[in-house]
């Protein structure tokens, strides 16, 4: 069945920002994706629904077909009725690629497992009383797994005091914690409590001009986005998307918005993120790489490393520098440039550096090998 769409108003909403394009045509996944995340949602289990070998933890956090998943024991043995009041004192969910995961797979101890994305932090769970009696089921609000906050130096909790690494792990959300890692896949789960709508209907005109009136730059990291004006938000301070008094908005770079507090729900691909560091500077925002700086600027993903690096005294790297290979370009995530170490989270343009003479790692290469990474440094 062929749909006809009208875009005119859309057109007439857009028109402020410039030249538009028209005449285009939308192919999506969007029926895949969805069907993926929904089964993920209510909870897949591994060895039957999802495999061992299809759970990709080469990056540090856990993968399943480019959705990032969470691996969990709902069976809580037989004091459920304590974990069902207090998740904490319950079998931990797994996020990264840790030493218990790594023992599972040369085991093969994992038949007790599911895996699932769900980020409101309750999980389908089940177990016995001591007293007797038949299995409960419920949902219970699990802790993360402490291994895997070490392994990734998640808000650097493997250099902490124990009494901030308490703080990490009892403060810890998974809506929080996929958000960070979010350049590593193709979406964030869908938050099913989470609304998005609310805004008013004449927001697109007011967004567009606020946006222009200010020249398509962003009042936080001053970057002008003139040539990607796609990359250029307005954000509502107080969260009240109908309240769209001046004061109340802020135009800011996609970085800079998702970095905002309690924007855990948007999205920001690695791709933009390279092209806003690489605009910064092109643009002179980049006149001091202290971690300050650089843990403002970089990727959310590389927080982990910028904090090691930090606490060990490593120098400070070097963002938004970019390759020329002939034709290629390669925008660098992370990199010291006088040692030619470079850290990549997409890999794929890997060999074109390596070709050039710089040394490469991901992220979590780098933190679980870092020894022989710094020695590429100092």
């Amino acid at each position: 069945m062929k749909l006809t769409v009208d875009f005119s108003a859309l057109h007439r909403a857009v028109a402020p920002l410039g030249q538009v394009v028209t005449d285009f045509s939308i192919t999506s996944d969007a029926s895949e994706l969805e069907s993926i995340g929904s089964h993920l949602n209510q909870g897949m289990i591994l060895g039957k629904d999802v495999q061992l070998d299809e759970i990709d933890g080469s990056n540090g956090v856990l993968n399943y077909d480019g959705h990032q998943v969470m691996l969990y024991i709902p069976d809580q043995g037989d004091d459920i009725e304590a974990v069902l009041s207090n998740g904490k004192l319950g079998r931990r969910i797994h996020v990264a690629e840790c030493s218990t995961l790594e023992l599972m797979r040369e085991t093969g101890r994992f038949k007790r497992y599911d895996v699932i994305n769900r980020v409101d932090g309750f999980f389908p769970v089940f177990g016995s009383s001591y007293r007797g009696g038949p299995n409960t089921e419920g949902e219970a609000d699990l802790g993360v797994c402490k291994n895997c906050l070490k392994i990734l130096n998640y808000k650097g909790y493997s250099t902490q005091s124990s009494q901030v690494k308490n703080q990490v792990f009892n403060s810890f959300s998974f809506e929080q914690f996929f958000e960070v890692y979010s350049s590593y896949f193709k979406s964030l789960p869908v938050n099913s409590k989470k609304s998005t709508s609310g805004y008013t209907s004449d927001w697109p005109s007011i967004s567009a001009k606020l946006r222009s009136d200010l020249n398509y730059s962003c009042e936080q990291c001053g970057i002008d986005l003139k040539s990607e004006k796609r990359l250029l938000h307005t954000h509502h301070i107080n969260g009240n998307k109908a309240d769209n008094e001046r004061d109340n908005l802020r135009v800011l770079c996609a970085d800079c918005h998702k970095k905002q507090p309690h924007h855990d729900h948007i999205y920001v691909s690695n791709s933009d993120i390279l092209k806003i560091n690489q605009l910064r500077r092109e643009q002179h925002k980049f006149d001091v790489f202290n971690y300050d700086n650089l843990r403002e600027c970089a990727d959310t993903a590389l927080d982990g490393l910028l904090q090691k690096c930090e606490s060990t005294r490593l120098p400070g790297a070097e963002l938004g520098i970019v390759i020329q290979d002939k034709e290629t370009f390669v925008s660098i995530d992370l990199c010291w440039p006088r040692r030619k170490v470079a850290v990549l989270i997409n890999m794929s343009n890997s060999n074109i550096l390596r070709k050039h003479g710089w040394t490469v790692f991901t992220a979590f290469d780098a933190l679980n090998n870092f020894e022989n990474f710094q020695r590429q440094i100092r």
